[in-house]
């Protein structure tokens, strides 16, 4: 998965009762605790989709062969079994987000995309992040990617436990 840093920076978050806003985020290269239950070929029913062509209600893998890994997913039917659904896509808007400017930093740019994913969670999935057995997972711009003028935030849940996801999370208040 190193190769995705390549296109985007990932994050995990971890939940923190202490944390005022209620999420606080490493890179995915700080977090070998990430939960990644991705299959090293196309599970049953899936077909290949372009990262940034995501939508929101998709449900997908992630994978894991190169050269697709950096910009490619399985997606998936949300009724199978999956790892990952999208619940919110934006654009950064912070500091410095106008095309031809200079990558704002990616703690900057990180900080945005997490609290804009926790910002959306309650919405979609009808529960408290801090109270869901839900967690989050983020893909934002990196500097590599800005130059090529991307701006895309991906809001994902997937399961704290690290089981598959069956079933849309839209409104199931796990």
């Amino acid at each position: 998965m190193a190769a995705t840093l390549l296109l985007f920076a990932c994050g995990g978050s971890t939940k923190d009762a202490d944390d005022s806003s209620g999420a606080s985020s490493t890179s995915l290269e700080a977090s070998p605790q990430t939960v990644t239950t991705a299959t090293p070929g196309p599970p049953p029913g899936a077909t290949v989709e372009g990262f940034r062509d995501l939508q929101v209600g998709d449900c997908f893998e992630e994978i894991t062969d190169s050269p697709a890994e950096d910009s490619a997913v399985w997606l998936l039917d949300c009724a199978d079994p999956h790892a990952y659904e999208v619940y919110w896509i934006t654009d950064y808007l912070g500091p410095g987000s106008g095309r031809g400017t200079s990558y704002p930093g990616t703690a900057t740019v990180q900080n945005f995309s997490e609290q804009s994913c926790f910002d959306q969670f309650e919405t979609f999935v009808g529960v408290r992040w801090t109270l869901s057995e839900l967690d989050i997972r983020a893909w934002w711009p990196s500097e590599e990617s800005w130059a090529r003028a991307d701006r895309k935030v991906i809001c994902t849940v997937y399961s704290e436990s690290g089981e598959q996801l069956s079933g849309t999370q839209r409104g199931s208040a796990q």
